[in-house]
């Protein structure tokens, strides 16, 4: 993005709008991260692959942390065949959790039993808490360019290094869909900024156990 600071000649010496390193950093990072998350979409297409592009998602963004900023069309492209199955099972568990917390809170609330509402709500918190820990620990094997196995290791040793980890990737989970149901149209490309908000939180749970292992 190209930022100019005044203009004098042909607008008679009037300045333009000025748009500084710092937000033209910010509105650059935005427009990447929706970009990821168009491609996340487009690759999700065959949605037997939506696990897969996950992981070339979480790749992209975990990138920008260490200063690499790979091309994305080809970084997905090689992602998704890499981790096709890697990818699958991952999908399949996030839906797994997603089935069982559905049918669980349908049948809470179906009975009548007291404090239903109460408990249908735990049941939801505990499930979008699998689902974010589940993308949390593939924000660890992208950050890490380490195993699977390695990647659930050091999501559940952040997560109890720092107990923020997986709330506050609930709580982007929360507010993508929020922003999803209020405006559906969001759903093109939300899982840029996701990606981007996990691995955010994944680099700084990284850092401060860091600080607190000297």
């Amino acid at each position: 993005m190209h930022t100019t600071a005044s203009r004098s000649a042909a607008g008679g010496g009037r300045r333009g709008p000025v748009l500084g390193a710092e937000r033209g950093e910010q509105v650059r990072t935005a427009a990447e991260t929706m970009a990821v998350g168009a491609l996340f979409l487009v690759f999700s297409l065959p949605l037997v692959t939506a696990g897969a592009a996950w992981c070339a998602a979480a790749e992209v963004v975990a990138g920008w942390h260490r200063g690499r900023e790979a091309p994305l069309l080809r970084t997905f492209a090689r992602v998704v065949r890499r981790d096709l199955w890697p990818g699958l099972a991952l999908q399949g568990a996030v839906l797994a959790v997603l089935a069982v917390t559905w049918f669980e809170v349908h049948a809470v609330l179906g009975s009548r039993i007291p404090g239903r509402p109460v408990e249908a709500a735990a049941l939801v918190v505990a499930g979008a808490a699998a689902v974010a820990f589940a993308l949390v620990a593939a924000g660890c094997r992208a950050a890490g360019r380490t195993s699977w196995r390695d990647g659930l290791r050091t999501a559940a040793r952040l997560s109890a290094a720092a107990p923020a980890t997986v709330p506050l990737a609930v709580t982007a989970l929360a507010c993508v869909a929020a922003l999803v149901a209020v405006i559906p149209a969001f759903a093109g490309f939300m899982a840029g900024p996701l990606a981007y908000a996990v691995s955010v939180t994944v680099a700084r749970a990284a850092g401060r156990t860091e600080e607190a292992g000297r």
